[in-house]
């Protein structure tokens, strides 16, 4: 009876929601000589790649997506007493590290480092073990079709919500086990981060802050290096979740982003990466070699963060801060606008402010939630000291900022400079909030993409551009010499 034969499960694309052999390239990029090694022993065939690069996935795959649908017929089955055997073309070592994780699972055939076991190699291998319809399997691919062909019951394993491939079709199966991928479009939009390109409106503030965003050259400049950073950044956001797929899988948020859930396979993010990569250097090229060398020294720094830099306690947190400056560099490269001292020295430590937030935000739920922070050089017992920091670089940015009220750029830009002054006590109030709101546990985005949606802040945000405007007005100088007289 079909009811007695054992279960034979697939593991790439079937137990496992991803491929175990793009997982082993993706935990080895940090490390191109494991991977020049895996690439030198593909002479002696599939089997033996697989096997050089093992050593160190399982950390990949310790917390890997699963498809639930088999791990459900899994319980069943080994509840009904049935034998139940994972037989993958992953390596062995790789395989085994998955089913640790799977109750029910009696043993494992898997690729040696000589044979790969996969399709005709596989099918043998089962009919060996078993006879001919002496089991019953769960597939997810055309390769799979020779093992249906030799079992008795096949299970279609897919990530489709409705229907069957059209390969397929013609094939009848016991049961279609669905683990359904959300729609393509919105899984690229949040693995792009597209809501992240709220960032590189910083390229726009030289334009602000020198009255010239009605310029419609100088805004056609902006806009088209605004898209350049916003291709790089992609590239950027795609690779580095790449790299991070075993720390995401761990935290209780980020373990929901398309590559580390599985929807998107490691190596089409990498490809994609860097055809976004070729796109923005071709989008800035038309701003002149300037801005290209700007844009190639964002990317090698933002490269350099997600490779190791993030890793190395408060080198990490100046990076952060340089990488939203270097926004508003690249903006008045594009725009040919001079910054002046006194406005890169308030912003840059508004944005170390802000890179202090985000670990602050990451540290305290951590703490809070007793774990350690993975993938980074800091645990919950640095609050304190980063709390510190935080306040002495947002204060210095407001000390910074009473400066530059007083200072000749100043004056030639606005009619009232006076009323500037009222800018202090709202980013004052506006920094406070932020870091109140991280310690509450509030914030889980960047700072500024947060900023950028919270009321208060946005609040905040509108009346400080409301006191520039009435600064430049003439008639409010007028209003204060009659005051003043």
């Amino acid at each position: 009876m079909a009811a007695s034969h054992p279960l034979v499960v697939d593991l790439d694309g079937s137990l496992l929601r991803s491929d175990s052999l793009q997982e082993s390239i993706a935990a080895h990029l940090r490390h191109p000589g494991r991977l020049w090694a895996a690439a030198s022993a593909g002479r002696q065939g599939r089997a033996a790649i697989k096997r050089a690069l093992a050593p160190g996935t399982d950390a990949t795959l310790v917390d890997a997506p699963l498809n639930p649908a088999v791990l459900a017929l899994i319980g069943d089955a080994a509840a009904d007493g049935r034998e139940v055997v994972v037989a993958t073309g992953a390596d062995d070592e790789v395989a085994r590290a998955v089913v640790a994780r799977v109750e029910g699972v009696r043993s494992v055939i898997a690729s040696d480092g000589v044979t790969n076991l996969t399709g005709a190699r596989k099918a043998d291998a089962l009919v060996s073990r078993f006879g001919r319809g002496g089991f019953d399997y769960v597939g997810n691919a055309p390769v799979d079709a020779a093992i249906w062909d030799a079992a008795d019951l096949a299970y279609l394993a897919t990530t489709r919500a409705a229907g069957v491939p059209a390969w397929a079709r013609g094939r009848s199966f016991a049961a279609v086990l669905r683990d359904p991928r959300p729609a393509s479009w919105q899984v690229w939009v949040r693995a792009l981060r597209a809501h992240q390109s709220l960032k590189n409106l910083l390229l726009f503030l030289p334009l602000i802050a020198s009255h010239t965003l009605t310029d419609p050259t100088l805004l056609a400049r902006a806009v088209v290096g605004f898209v350049a950073f916003t291709l790089m950044a992609s590239a950027v956001y795609l690779l580095n979740d790449t790299l991070d797929m075993a720390s995401d899988r761990k935290h209780p948020r980020k373990r929901t982003r398309p590559i580390a859930a599985g929807w998107i396979s490691p190596l089409r993010a990498v490809a994609v990466s860097v055809v976004l990569v070729l796109c923005a250097v071709l989008v800035a090229a038309l701003l002149g070699p300037g801005f290209v060398t700007i844009l190639l020294a964002y990317a090698a720094m933002t490269t350099a963060y997600s490779f190791w830099l993030k890793r190395v306690t408060v080198v990490d947190i100046v990076t952060l801060a340089l990488l939203y400056m270097v926004r508003i560099v690249a903006g008045a490269v594009a725009t040919g606008i001079a910054l002046s001292f006194w406005f890169t020295g308030v912003t840059l430590f508004l944005f170390l402010s802000l890179a202090l937030v985000k670990r602050y935000a990451e540290a305290h739920q951590a703490r809070e939630a007793g774990r350690d922070i993975r993938g980074r050089g800091y645990s919950g017992d640095d609050v304190h000291a980063i709390l510190a920091l935080g306040a002495a670089t947002g204060v210095s940015a407001v000390l910074l900022l009473a400066i530059y009220i007083q200072s000749d750029a100043v004056s030639e830009l606005y009619a009232a400079p006076a009323v500037l002054w009222l800018v202090i006590p709202l980013l004052f109030a506006w920094i406070g909030h932020l870091w109140i709101t991280a310690g509450r546990g509030e914030v889980h985005d960047d700072p500024l993409v947060f900023a950028l949606r919270d009321p208060a802040s946005l609040v905040a945000g509108a009346m400080v551009l409301v006191v520039f405007f009435v600064a430049s007005l003439p008639a409010t100088a007028d209003i204060l010499a009659g005051i003043l007289a």
